[in-house]
């Protein structure tokens, strides 16, 4: 299946990705306002007032979070319309800003969830609310490393909202994150105030806004997936097994870039930032795309390809000067297309490209998917 046929489809309908911020109605639900409308709604003893969070300093550079993407924070809109993903927002969006304690605690909770599956949650990992994909997200993990050739280089950590609601890990957070926690006896009196809140609560922890983490990190050369981010875009019309798989190879792609910047990038991706953001980005979805798509990868085929472009065309924007800027969604799906077709083409199809080949190739490519062409440079 070619580019242009699937993108007319979609385009049809006028669609791209778009945040929180995109119509009037998500305005007011933007997630961003969180902290600005606590005392506002009357609850002043209630959400992130009562915590003074401690900034860690050993924090990692870091690929973007998706869940800026979705909540808003990431570019501004142009003359974009609406995917399927803004329906699947606004369902979740509308119970949450409606709930008071959950909207009062929702900046809590998403920093709380996020620091813990950064720095704290070094155990055992599960993927899906109930471990669902689990052996998915194992089975990709052990593809990865075998076809980049990084044997066990890369962690991966499932993000939970279920976190929010167990006794030990809020200790945990409490003790380590909020300022003023100085005994495990505090730690656990929080807890327990947070847990009664939840209890009264129909959207605390259980909405997918508190595990919409999405991010590749140099320390500890980890990656985080909420359970919450692949909810709402497989919510959205992608089979969830492609989304895990996508995000992953995604963020893996990042991983890869940090290790390779200062051979890759000696003087940045490109002279301006939006510019840079946007070309490691479209590395990022080819890299994966590459994977994806390849016979000793993921092995998706042409009947599941559909699906696998849906989901870098969601993600796309049209901040074209911003410093968030990721690709348009055209230029994601394109980025996508060359990745599966280098996969699909290759006169040796067991044959895996490189790190280093790989990356030539993007380079050569990379203005045939800023301005699409249809003749790719070997």
């Amino acid at each position: 299946m070619r580019l242009r046929s699937f993108t007319m489809a979609l385009l049809c309908g006028g669609v791209t990705f778009l945040t929180v911020s995109c119509e009037n109605e998500m305005e007011e639900m933007d997630m961003k306002a969180v902290s600005k409308t606590q005392n506002a709604i009357g609850l002043s003893s209630a959400g992130q007032d009562r915590f003074a969070i401690k900034t860690p300093t050993n924090f990692g550079p870091m690929s973007e979070n998706l869940r800026n993407i979705i909540v808003g924070e990431a570019v501004a809109e142009s003359d974009c319309g609406p995917t399927e993903f803004v329906t699947v927002q606004r369902k979740y969006a509308r119970p949450l800003v409606a709930d008071p304690l959950a909207f009062s605690n929702y900046s809590l909770y998403s920093q709380l969830n996020q620091l813990y599956s950064y720095l704290l949650d070094r155990g055992p990992q599960y993927f899906g609310v109930d471990g669902e994909y689990t052996d998915l997200m194992t089975k990709r993990q052990r593809e990865l490393e075998k076809f980049w050739n990084m044997p066990n280089q890369i962690r991966v950590n499932g993000q939970h909202g279920a976190t929010l609601n167990d006794r030990e890990a809020l200790a945990d957070m409490m003790q380590n994150f909020i300022v003023g926690v100085n005994s495990r006896e505090m730690a656990y009196a929080y807890a327990d105030m947070l847990m009664a809140e939840n209890a009264k609560s129909p959207n605390l922890p259980e909405s997918p806004y508190f595990s919409l983490d999405g991010f590749a990190t140099t320390y500890d050369n980890l990656i985080v997936i909420g359970d919450g981010l692949v909810q709402m875009l497989s919510e959205s019309g992608v089979d969830a097994d492609i989304v895990w798989t996508g995000i992953l190879a995604h963020e893996w792609a990042h991983q890869i870039q940090f290790k390779n910047m200062k051979t890759w990038y000696p003087k940045g991706a490109a002279s301006d930032i939006p510019e840079a953001t946007r070309y490691t980005e479209l590395e990022a979805d080819f890299l994966a795309a590459y994977y994806m798509t390849h016979k000793r990868g993921a092995t998706y085929n042409s009947k599941r390809v559909e699906q696998f472009f849906n989901l870098f065309f969601q993600i796309g924007d049209c901040g074209f000067t911003s410093d968030g800027h990721h690709g348009t969604p055209v230029q994601r799906l394109a980025a996508a297309q060359l990745g599966f077709d280098l996969a699909d083409s290759a006169q040796k199809q067991g044959h895996i490209m490189s790190i280093e080949e790989a990356h030539a190739y993007f380079v050569a490519n990379v203005g045939n998917i800023v301005a699409p062409a249809t003749v790719y440079v070997q």
